[in-house]
């Protein structure tokens, strides 16, 4: 068909009328994606409030109400934004961490003295004793000033001082049916302070159980459960007996899995000496025990080993003063027993004001572990959403140009029959679906592929730290974190539809890692010296009470 001049004008007007709007409509929609695009920029790099205080942290009046401000702040500000992004929460139970009461963790073979120390350092006779095993649950005891009162496994799970207690309910009914807590009413001269829990533990035995049993014969996981308290504890004590200084199998499995990288809060005791006989006995289980954790703690020079005893011997001084015929004549040091005694007690004292220190170094593992499950998986996603637009591009190329070219000639150039030219396309269709079928299977398996490659991912994201040293620190980090980003890459439909954690999002985490985790240390640090002037004020008062009134000469009294 021919087409006449005006007509040819007005469709030539047509078709630039079309363009023309075409055009303006690509122009807007440009202009709106790069608007949107600034939009959000600008969205995420509005300024928060500031963490930190302007004044210095040596002039807050209420250090320990600051440092809980900054770290909720942190929490709500920083780690639960990201944390919400991905699938499944990953780190929900670190933001249950705070708040929480000091915690001190006794842990030790049976009849190696636990409960008895708890009882004296309570003042009171709470916790059974004796040398079979007499407790099968964990048993936590605070002061309390007013009433005593028990509470059981499911209400203390939610509790609102601890709220990490939540987390426990992971370890299923029969942990919690040995799981209670005793708030006691204690004497004006008992040792433990308000405001601290002391977690006396089932002793460690060894029972013959099946070696695929996870429960231990105990009915649930009792090594997790350890580990579990260990992690939150200000203080692990870990006591041991001189009739059976060498560990039992249990006892090695929590020193080798529940106590692992946790050395710097555990204290090594040898129990109840007092009940050796001479200096030979004693380096007998000294020596036993040593050559035992030498097995189990890799390091050449194994931890110091307090050697005390339960405050036997006065009990027994005290009888024997009723009854001198009984008078035993111990030859071992124990005044030297007795300083270690106290010592030990210090020290589980002093864990109430190490726990903002704990609080502030968990505080900040998390965020060192959040930014790097967010860099790792960020570097695994552009990695996937960079193939899978490789291979889009490729497949529209290969796919699409031959159907356009069939589509032209068809129109054009074909002369046969339809039912020819309708199973040409038919065919093209389930070459096509076929595919695509496999583009998207080579797609799911190049993700596997890089999901199970996560250690070179690491090493390539972290090679600057590698440089000039090798930096052990981060590779412990990366192990302790690796099996979480696997399970958040798993979580995901796709590695691609990951949620973005952007680069000023990981360098507000580094900011507030060199500048606000100084400023909580600061701050603890001031809690640290008002308490240690307190007590020493309170020591000094102590013993001014015990001197005698003396009257002074020439006044008469």
């Amino acid at each position: 068909m021919v087409l006449s001049r005006r007509s040819a004008k007005d469709l030539l007007e047509a078709l630039s009328d079309c363009s023309g709007q075409a055009a303006g409509a690509a122009i807007s929609f440009a202009v709106a994606l790069t608007a949107g695009v600034v939009y959000l920029r600008l969205g995420s790099s509005r300024d928060r409030p500031e963490l930190r205080a302007p004044l210095d942290p040596d002039s807050v009046k209420d250090p320990q109400a600051e440092i809980t401000r900054v770290i909720i702040q942190l929490q709500d500000d920083i780690i639960r934004p990201i944390d919400d992004r991905f699938t499944g929460r990953p780190f929900h139970y670190d933001l249950l961490a705070f708040p929480f009461t000091p915690l001190v963790l006794v842990v030790g073979n049976h009849s190696a003295g636990k409960s008895t120390f708890i009882n004296r350092l309570l003042g009171i006779q709470t916790q059974e004793t004796g040398v079979a095993p007499t407790d099968d649950g964990f048993t936590l005891l605070e002061r309390d000033a007013s009433t005593n009162e028990v509470e059981d496994g499911p209400t203390l799970l939610g509790c609102s001082d601890n709220s990490c207690f939540r987390e426990l309910k992971r370890f299923g009914p029969s942990f919690w049916c040995h799981l209670k807590r005793k708030r006691l009413v204690l004497p004006k001269e008992s040792e433990m302070p308000f405001g601290l829990q002391i977690v006396d533990t089932p002793g460690m035995i060894d029972m013959p159980v099946k070696s695929e049993s996870t429960s231990g014969g105990r009915g649930y996981n009792f090594l997790e459960v350890v580990r579990w308290f260990a992690q939150r504890a200000d203080l692990i004590l870990l006591l041991f007996d001189p009739d059976r200084p060498g560990t039992t199998g249990e006892s090695l499995d929590v020193l080798t899995q529940s106590l692992a990288g946790l050395e710097n809060k555990f204290l090594i005791v040898l129990n109840k000496v007092d009940q050796l006989d001479s200096s030979v006995d004693f380096a007998r289980a000294y020596g036993t025990l040593s050559w035992a954790l030498s097995k189990v703690i890799p390091r050449k020079d194994i931890p110091q080993i307090y050697t005390m005893y339960n405050a036997a011997c006065e009990d027994e001084a005290e009888h024997n003063l009723r009854s001198p015929a009984a008078v035993r004549e111990h030859k071992l040091p124990l005044e030297a027993f007795r300083k270690k005694r106290e010592e030990v007690v210090a020290e589980v004292l002093r864990a109430k004001f190490r726990h903002w220190d704990n609080v502030i170094s968990a505080t900040e593992e998390t965020l060192r572990n959040v930014s790097m499950v967010a860099t790792v998986s960020g570097a695994v996603r552009w990695r996937v959403r960079c193939r899978i637009a490789e291979v889009c591009a490729w497949g529209l190329a290969i796919l699409v140009t031959p159907g356009v070219a069939g589509g032209w000639l068809s129109r054009t150039r074909w002369n046969g029959p339809n039912w020819a030219l309708a199973a040409s396309w038919a065919a093209y269709a389930v070459v096509v679906g076929g595919s695509v079928r496999f583009l998207k299977e080579h797609c799911r398996q190049f993700e596997q592929l890089q999901v199970s490659d996560l250690d070179g991912y690491f090493e390539a994201t972290y090679a600057h730290c590698f440089i000039y040293a090798d930096t052990e620190d981060v590779r412990a980090r990366w192990s302790a974190v690796r099996s979480r980003t696997a399970s958040v890459l798993r979580a995901a439909p796709s590695a691609a539809s990951l949620p973005l954690v952007s680069r000023r999002e990981l360098a507000r985490i580094d900011n507030c890692l060199e500048e606000d985790i100084w400023y909580l240390r600061r701050l603890a640090k001031r809690l640290r010296v008002s308490a240690a002037s307190r007590q020493a004020m309170a020591a000094q008062a102590a013993s001014l009470s015990k001197v005698p009134f003396c009257p002074i000469a020439g006044t008469g009294r």
